[in-house]
């Protein structure tokens, strides 16, 4: 499968806005702000 270079830099996103996601030191703001990135991103990635 060849990966464009934003669907490579879009799936590190978010590889690594799932990763902040498992710390347990988020304010329930920011876990919903992430939460909403990582769908947004699923969503355009077809996942």
């Amino acid at each position: 499968m060849i990966l464009s270079c934003e669907e490579y830099r879009d799936q590190q996103q978010l590889l690594a806005l799932k990763k902040r996601l498992s710390e347990n030191k988020l304010d329930p703001e920011k876990r919903e702000e992430i939460e909403r990135l990582v769908q947004d991103l699923e969503k355009k990635l077809k996942m």
